[in-house]
């Protein structure tokens, strides 16, 4: 399943090795319909309403953030504060603490 996390992170996008500021403007208009939004893919690939990464099932909503967090992290975003309030910007609403605690997990994963 590692494997399979991997591949669809490596085929979301590019590796981006611009200036902060340019790797936030790429994440915000990529993160709704673009590159960095992995819901479509987790469709299709997931047909049950919960997934197994580690010991903790996700929700695909939730399985969602915790991918986009780890390439998020991947791009160079490197404070996971930081990266909450990106996603809360992108997304114009708060996180719950499930989407907080699946964030966190993708963040600081080792694919």
């Amino acid at each position: 399943m590692k494997n399979l996390i991997f591949i669809m992170l490596l085929l979301a996008g590019v590796f981006c090795q611009a200036q902060k500021q340019d790797i936030k403007t790429y994440i915000k208009t990529e993160s709704i319909g673009g590159k960095l939004d992995f819901s479509k893919a987790v469709d299709k690939e997931y047909s049950t309403s919960l997934i197994r990464f580690g010991d903790t099932m996700y929700s695909k909503k939730d399985f969602t953030i915790l991918l986009w967090g780890a390439k998020v992290n991947a791009l160079g975003i490197n404070s996971l504060d930081e990266t909450f309030r990106l996603w809360e910007e992108i997304n114009q609403r708060a996180l719950t603490e499930p989407e907080k605690k699946a964030l966190k997990t993708g963040f600081e994963a080792k694919f």
